[in-house]
């Protein structure tokens, strides 16, 4: 069993884990090395998996490599990172992973304003957890998924209120729609995907001030009937 643990998610700074008890797989270090560490309890994860190279996402990447972690990610994120040494391992799209003896990871493609951005499915053998972030669009149907990390940015209504009240610019309206998935995308690529084995439901990345993380919850919870959890801000 593949258990989530949120530490941060925002804009300020996104960390995530999966743990079997055993072996722990971080997912994205958008925080500083010594901060995750604290956070952590100062224990280092088996892999690292990073979807994309903007700070929020890979802050700690060398940081982490330095103490020994071997971090998974795109060549694109990779040369953008500038982390090209021994301990980084590139993956490619379509191809799987195995991280651990018991723990494989799958790379598909994203959608967002960067080089080469990717999502994660993590499996062993009780569990398949999809992580999906950072992205405006995912085309994918994913069959057997027990868990759900997904981001769930902003509603393409709270966007419009606040264009309208000056709030937000129109050019950042058209950026969060080009580079984020909205709640809105989020219900839609659940009604198209089988949830017959899904246990749980993260919404990840809330946007502070174009989210509303209780009506979001209240969506998502009545189109699946699944237990819906937000992860908090806290980077």
């Amino acid at each position: 069993m593949l258990n989530i643990k949120a530490y941060a998610s925002g804009s300020t700074g996104n960390l995530y884990t999966l743990s079997d008890g055993t072996a722990t797989i971080m997912l994205d270090c958008g925080l500083p090395a010594r901060k995750i560490q604290q956070l952590t309890g100062f224990r280092l994860p088996n892999a690292l998996l990073v979807t994309h190279e903007h700070g929020d996402h890979s802050h700690a990447v060398t940081g982490l490599q330095r103490l020994g972690v071997d971090a998974y990610m795109t060549q694109g994120t990779a040369e953008a990172i500038g982390a090209l040494g021994h301990r980084t391992k590139i993956v490619e799209y379509n191809h799987s992973y195995r991280l651990t003896d018991r723990i494989t990871a799958s790379v598909f493609k994203t959608q967002h304003d960067v080089r080469e951005p990717c999502g994660f499915i993590v499996q062993d053998s009780d569990d398949k957890v999809l992580y999906a972030t950072d992205t405006y669009y995912l085309k994918y149907q994913f069959p057997g998924l027990t868990k759900i990390m997904i981001e769930a940015n902003h509603s393409y209504k709270i966007l419009a209120e606040n264009v309208r009240a000056g709030r937000l610019h129109p050019a950042q309206e058209r950026r969060l729609i080009k580079s984020h998935f909205s709640v809105e995308n989020v219900l839609d690529f659940l009604a198209i995907n089988d949830l017959s084995m899904l246990k749980e439901i993260w919404l990840i990345h809330l946007s502070a001030g174009n989210a509303d993380p209780v009506e979001f919850k209240r969506l998502v919870a009545a189109a699946t009937g699944k237990p819906v959890y937000i992860a908090r801000g806290g980077g």
